[in-house]
């Protein structure tokens, strides 16, 4: 192009010289003025066409650079989109399985919750004051396994000659009571695991009954220390993933006279 313009500079100055004025040359000055104007217009074509090209071809480029980085924004979207979708359901697949193995965890959790409780009340039969002689007649109550397994406990009096006896005494309550420190750290340990996966127990004793939470088993009298609609007892612990119930707490609620008429109607 620039050659082209440099050209047409040329043939410019020499129309400016073929139409200055000399004596004499009228014809010939109008001949050359006639033929470079033939060939001005020519190169301006030529010219014109080579734009045109390098026009079409330019804009050909530029449609075909458009589409492909449309086609790459597209992929780029599906991408993330696939990637998206992928983290989702690896998000479900890791919930449910931590569902499933605390699901599988619940039952020791109620062993350990049961064996605790069933501790401590023997513990507090050994703290009992003597009871009264029962009758030859009588028969013996059932024994539960923890009594089964350690005994009963030994009321004595504090005469020298059951000094062994007080002594097996004190030996049971303290392995008792050790026993009762190891199942407290195992189920600390177990409640620890549950944290990790975002399980934790649902609060019950002591809080209004929440029938999303809570399943009422029975109902007991309200009182001062327990006003009607709040749980009194938990049988059975209940368990929240997440924001989501995965086990309801099982629980006796306080109630007045006529909501216990009802609920036994």
């Amino acid at each position: 192009m620039e050659q082209q313009l440099a050209e047409l500079g040329r043939q410019i100055a020499a129309l400016h010289s073929a139409v200055a004025p000399e004596p004499g040359s009228d014809g010939a000055n109008i001949a050359a003025l006639h033929a470079a104007l033939l060939d001005l217009e020519k190169q301006v074509g030529r010219a014109g066409r080579e734009q045109l090209k390098t026009n079409t071809t330019a804009e050909a480029q530029a449609a075909q650079l458009t589409e492909a980085l449309e086609q790459l924004r597209s992929a780029d979207s599906r991408r993330a989109a696939e990637i998206d979708a992928l983290r989702e359901q690896l998000r479900r697949e890791q919930s449910t399985a931590r569902r499933a193995a605390a699901q599988e965890i619940l039952p020791a959790l109620d062993g350990l919750d049961e064996a605790l409780r069933a501790g401590q009340e023997l513990l507090a039969t050994f703290a009992q004051p003597p009871a009264a002689a029962v009758p030859a007649n009588v028969p013996p109550a059932s024994r539960g396994w923890l009594r089964q397994l350690f005994g009963e406990p030994q009321h004595v009096p504090a005469q020298p000659e059951h000094a062994a006896a007080t002594q097996q005494l004190a030996e049971q309550t303290a392995a008792i009571k050790a026993w009762l420190t190891g199942l407290t750290f195992v189920r600390k340990r177990l409640l620890d695991v549950l944290a990790a996966a975002d399980v934790r127990p649902i609060r019950a004793v002591g809080q209004p009954f929440d029938p999303q939470q809570h399943v009422a088993i029975g109902v007991v009298p309200a009182n001062e220390e327990h006003p009607a609609g709040t749980v009194v007892e938990e049988l059975r612990r209940g368990y929240l993933a997440g924001e989501r119930v995965l086990r309801h707490a099982e629980v006796l609620v306080a109630a007045i006279e006529e909501q216990q008429l009802e609920e036994g109607a």
